[in-house]
């Protein structure tokens, strides 16, 4: 199938770009690229168990904010304690 896709001249560029550092022509780049995305499921189906998970857990949405939060800033924190020494 042939696909023909406005794009601005900076998208252009780029896609140039991206396909000279794969070492194939832009319409091959750009070929590939969508045939990458259209193979991914879609997020809803990643999504799917994790939902069921949390919904079993009984956790609230406030909770679960808190521990990601929490989980967020303790990163940070061991981030920046690697950064230091």
């Amino acid at each position: 199938m042939v696909l023909s896709i406005p794009i601005t001249p900076e998208t252009e560029a780029k896609l140039k770009a991206k396909a000279a550092t794969a070492g194939v022509d832009m319409q091959t780049y750009a070929a590939r690229t969508l045939e990458r995305i259209a193979a991914r499921p879609p997020l809803e189906d990643v999504l799917a168990p994790l939902r069921a998970e949390f919904d079993a857990s009984g956790m609230s949405e406030e909770e679960l904010t808190e521990l990601l939060e929490a989980a967020k800033h303790e990163m940070r924190a061991e981030h920046r304690a690697r950064q230091a020494s």
